[in-house]
């Protein structure tokens, strides 16, 4: 048995017939974009569960310190190419920082630095710099795979001895 829909699970977006189907679960999805394609060939209980179709947005803000501070050639390319990602709600430039804020369900920080360094912009490579990064990408990790685990089962007896 398959399961056809014009909607792509992870973002809801009318889905595209040249990006690849992924079978899951002796299911068929379909995707609009090859990022929610590999989104949800990350996590893909998160998106093929009932409760991952009831999911709200997972909002996060954050600022990357690059190595240097942007021209403006580099800055409308970067608040371009970070615009057009699944998931990107805003981008803030400043100096020597960018600002995202993005739906976690959609993308992750670890996507955005690998669009960052596509069009050129160079993170901040001092170790606390680093030691961040990957503190926010465990924690989002962490985050997706608490989401797409299974709910508890619920034991309504009360504890031996009680």
């Amino acid at each position: 048995m398959s399961m056809v829909s014009s909607r792509c699970p992870v973002c809801g977006m009318e889905t595209r017939p040249e990006v690849p189907t992924v079978e899951y679960l002796k299911m068929f999805f379909h995707f609009c974009s090859e990022q929610c394609r590999k989104t949800f060939l990350d996590h893909p209980s998160l998106y093929s569960s009932k409760v991952g179709r009831k999911r709200n947005k997972i909002l996060k803000r954050r600022t990357m310190t690059l190595a240097e501070p942007l021209d403006d050639e580099i800055r409308e390319l970067i608040i371009a190419s970070l615009m057009q990602l699944m998931g990107v709600q805003e981008v803030i430039t400043e100096e020597g920082r960018v600002g995202v804020t993005y739906d976690l369900l959609q993308i992750t920080e670890e996507q955005i630095e690998k669009t960052l360094a596509e069009v050129g912009a160079k993170l901040g490579r001092g170790w606390l710099a680093r030691l961040r990064r990957s503190w926010v990408h465990d924690s989002e990790e962490v985050e997706l795979d608490n989401l797409a685990a299974p709910p508890a089962p619920r034991r309504n007896r009360p504890p031996p001895g009680a």
